[in-house]
C-alpha cells in the first residue's frame, strides 16, 4: 500500500450479509474529492442504484473521517456519515463532533462502508486495524447511552469510541440520527433508521496508529498561523464564552426564531429572557467541553432534575436546542430544554426532525385536525414538556401516534388528511427546521440545499451581522462589491454557491464549520485550508483548488438528487408558509418572502453553477468543468442531462 500522508491509508468494506470484509486504498479517491463528506458522496453515486429504496439492503451507509482529522489541524474533529435518505429519497448526509471520527484514523481506516443487511443484529469493533462483527442481540432495545456504557465495560476500555442508535433507529423512524460520545449527533435524514435497516447496533472503535503529516515544520507553522486567526477573531471569542447561543436576542430580533410550526418568526421576550445563556451558565453549567485539537471548547456539560430519576448529565447542547424546544414549542422554562434535548440523545432521535414533526402535530390539534382518539388521549397543547416528552418516546418506539410521527410531517401529513398537509413545513420532503421569512440569503442556502432543509449546505450567516463587511474581503471571498442586509435579495446568489462549496471543502477536510469564515469573516479562509491541507497531505493546492473540488462535490449530491429524487427547480421554492403568510410581530412585521423576486435569485443561482433554468438541471458543460465527464453520462443515459 503506498503511503498517503495524513491519512490512515484504508477504507473498512463491510457487507452485513455475508459478514465478509475487505480493504481498499484510500488514495484512489482523496485526490479528488479530499476525504470525509466527498469520497462518501463519490462511492455513494457510484453504487447505489436509483431503483434502491433507503432501507434496501444495496444501499450504502458509509463513514468517513476527514482528510485533516487526527492531526493537531485546529478543529478537525468531524465526521460525515452519507447513505440515500428514507426521507427525501435523494442526498442523506450528517455530520457531528465528537472523538469518533479521529479514533477512526488512529484504529487504521478512512472510511467504512457498510453494505447487506445482517440477520440478525451485530456491532462491528476495530481495534488497530481489526475488524469484526460481533453479535448485538444484548444490545437490542437498549438507549444509546446504555449502548455506550455496556460496550464500553464489555471491551474493556473507557477510551472506545462508539456510534451507535437507539430504539429510534431500531424501529425505522425516519427523524432517528446516530449518537457519539452519547450527545453529539449524526443529525437529519434519517441516517440512523438506515443504520437500523441493517441491524447495525454499533460501531466500536480503538485505535493507537499514527498519522503523519508530510512536512511537519511546515505543518505546525500553517497550524499556528490558523490558531492566531482564530484567537484574534471577536466572533472565535463570543463562541468559545457563549457556545452557538450566545447571540440568543440578537437572532430573534432578526426575526429568525420558529415560532409555533412557524405561525410568527418572533419570540415573546419575556420567554426568551428565562432562557439567555447567562442562565444556562449560572444555574446548570458543569464545566465546559472540546474535542481534539479543538481551541474553543464551545460545548458545555449541564447537570439538571429529571423528577423520580435524579439527576441527568447532559451534553452537545447547541442553539438548535433552543430553537426546537423553544420558540417552536414554546416551552419557556430553560431545564425542560435540557432534558428534552438529553433524552432525544437516548432515544437517538434528531432534534431538529421531531421537534418539527410534533410542532406539526400540535397545530394540527389545536385545528381540530387532529383529535384526542388520534393522538392517544394525549392533549397536544404548546409549552407542555409532559407532553412532548410523551411524544418522543413514542415516536421513537413507533407506539400510537407515534408511528406516524416516525414518518415526518410530509408523509405523516399525507396520511392523516384532513387538510393537515397545510401544516407540514418541508423541504424536499424533510422537515424544516429554520425560520426564513425575514433572511433572504439564509432562506435560499435552506431551500437549494442538496440534503433538503438545512441552514450547513449554502444558507449564510453574513448578512444577519451587523458589523460593516470590507468591500475588498466582500469582492475577494464571495464576488460581491458589498454584502446588502437580510432583506434584500441582491448578492445572495453568489453567498449561497460561494459557500456551498465552502461547507463541502470543511466537511471534506473533518474541520469545523465555526473555524471558518461562515461564523465570521475573519476567520479562516480555503487559502488557509489549502495551506493545512498542502503540509500534511504533501499535494500541494491552493484556495481556488479547494473551492473547485467543492463545487465538484456539491455537484454529485445534486446529480444523485436527480437520478434517485426526481428533484426540479419546484423543488427549491420555499414551503407556503413563508410565501403566503407575513411574520404577525417583531421589528420586521410583515416581512415574507415573494415569489416573482424568489424566481429572480433562482435564476441567478442556477446560472452561476452552470444549470438549466427551466429544469434545475446540470448541463454537460458544467460538468465536463468539473471532470465529471461519468456523471454527466449516468445523467445522459437516464434523460436527464441537458447537453
Amino acid at each position: 500500500m503506498r503511503k498517503i500522508f495524513s491519512f490512515a491509508g484504508r477504507i473498512l468494506r463491510v457487507d452485513l450479509t455475508s459478514g465478509k470484509m475487505w480493504t481498499e486504498c484510500t488514495d484512489q479517491y482523496a485526490l479528488s474529492f479530499l476525504g470525509g463528506r466527498g469520497v462518501n458522496q463519490w462511492i455513494l453515486f457510484k453504487e447505489v442504484k436509483p431503483w434502491m429504496t433507503a432501507f434496501d439492503p444495496g444501499n450504502r451507509l458509509i463513514f468517513g473521517s476527514g482528510a485533516l482529522v487526527g492531526t493537531l489541524a485546529p478543529c478537525a474533529t468531524r465526521l460525515t456519515v452519507d447513505a440515500k435518505s428514507p426521507v427525501t429519497g435523494g442526498v442523506g448526509s450528517g455530520n457531528s463532533c465528537g472523538f469518533f471520527s479521529a479514533e477512526l484514523k488512529f484504529a487504521g481506516y478512512d472510511h467504512i462502508v457498510f453494505q447487506g443487511r445482517a440477520r440478525s443484529p451485530v456491532y462491528l469493533w476495530i481495534d488497530d486495524g481489526k475488524a469484526e462483527l460481533r453479535d448485538a442481540s444484548f444490545l437490542w432495545g437498549k438507549s444509546t447511552w446504555e449502548t455506550e456504557e455496556i460496550l464500553k465495560n464489555k471491551l474493556g476500555d473507557e477510551q472506545i469510541q462508539i456510534a451507535s442508535i437507539g430504539p429510534a433507529g431500531e424501529n425505522l423512524a425516519r427523524t432517528a440520527c446516530i449518537i457519539t460520545n452519547q450527545a453529539r449527533a449524526v443529525g437529519r435524514c434519517g441516517l440512523g433508521a438506515v443504520m437500523g435497516s441493517k441491524n447495525l447496533k454499533a460501531v466500536a472503535v480503538r485505535g493507537k496508529l499514527p498519522v503523519e503529516v508530510a512536512r511537519p515544520k511546515a505543518f505546525m507553522a500553517a497550524v499556528d498561523h490558523a490558531l492566531e486567526v482564530i484567537r484574534k477573531s471577536e466572533r472565535a471569542n463570543d463562541l468559545k464564552q457563549w457556545g452557538t447561543y450566545g447571540r440568543a436576542t440578537k437572532l430573534n430580533e432578526a426575526c429568525l426564531y420558529p415560532v409555533r410550526n412557524f405561525q410568527d418568526d418572533f419570540w415573546d421576550p419575556s420567554k426568551l429572557q428565562k432562557l439567555l445563556p447567562e442562565a444556562y451558565k449560572t444555574n446548570w453549567e458543569v464545566r465546559r467541553q472540546g474535542y481534539l485539537a479543538c481551541p474553543f471548547y464551545c460545548s458545555h456539560l449541564y447537570e439538571v432534575e429529571t423528577g423520580n430519576c435524579g439527576k441527568l448529565l447532559c451534553e452537545g447542547f447547541e442553539f438548535n436546542s433552543i430553537w426546537n424546544f423553544m420558540s417552536r414549542l414554546d416551552i419557556d422554562d430553560p431545564s425542560a430544554v435540557i432534558r428534552l434535548h438529553a433524552f432525544c440523545n437516548k432515544y437517538g432521535l434528531d432534534i431538529d426532525s421531531s421537534s418539527c414533526v410534533i410542532a406539526w402535530a400540535i397545530e394540527c390539534y389545536e385545528r381540530g385536525i387532529l383529535t384526542e382518539e388520534d393522538t392517544d388521549g394525549l392533549k397536544l397543547e404548546w409549552g407542555n414538556e409532559d407532553v412532548v416528552l410523551e411524544l418522543l418516546r413514542k415516536i421513537a418506539h413507533r407506539q400510537g401516534i407515534g408511528d406516524i410521527l416516525a414518518e415526518g410531517c410530509q408523509k405523516a401529513s399525507s396520511l392523516v388528511g384532513r387538510g393537515a398537509e397545510r401544516y407540514a413545513v418541508h423541504l424536499k420532503g424533510q422537515d424544516s427546521m429554520e425560520a426564513m421569512r425575514a433572511a433572504k440569503g439564509w432562506a435560499l442556502g435552506c431551500c437549494v440545499s442538496t440534503r433538503g432543509g438545512t441552514h450547513t449546505r449554502g444558507a449564510n450567516l453574513v448578512e444577519l451581522s451587523h458589523e460593516v463587511i470590507d468591500p475588498e474581503l466582500a469582492k475577494r471571498l464571495w464576488g460581491i462589491s458589498k454584502v446588502e442586509g437580510p432583506s434584500s435579495y441582491e448578492g445572495k446568489a453568489q453567498l449561497v454557491t460561494y459557500y456551498e462549496k465552502l461547507q463541502a471543502i470543511v466537511d471534506s477536510l473533518g474541520v469545523c464549520l465555526f473555524s471558518s469564515v461562515w461564523w465570521s469573516p475573519d476567520l479562516l479562509t480555503p487559502e488557509d485550508y489549502a495551506r493545512l491541507y498542502s503540509a500534511a497531505t504533501g499535494y500541494q493546492l491552493d484556495g481556488q483548488d479547494l473551492l473547485l473540488i467543492g463545487e465538484r462535490i456539491h455537484n454529485i449530491e445534486k446529480a444523485f438528487n436527480t437520478l434517485h429524487a426526481s428533484f426540479t427547480r419546484e423543488d427549491d421554492y420555499p414551503p407556503l408558509r413563508f410565501t403566503e403568510e407575513v411574520i404577525s410581530s417583531g421589528p420586521l412585521q410583515g416581512e415574507r418572502l415573494m415569489k416573482e423576486k424568489w424566481d429572480r435569485v433562482l435564476d441567478e443561482y442556477y446560472e452561476l453553477h452552470g444549470w438549466d433554468k427551466a429544469t434545475s438541471w446540470q448541463t454537460a458543460k458544467c460538468l465536463q468543468k468539473l471532470g465529471l465527464q461519468e456523471v454527466a453520462e449516468v445523467l445522459r443515459k437516464m434523460g436527464m442531462l441537458i447537453e
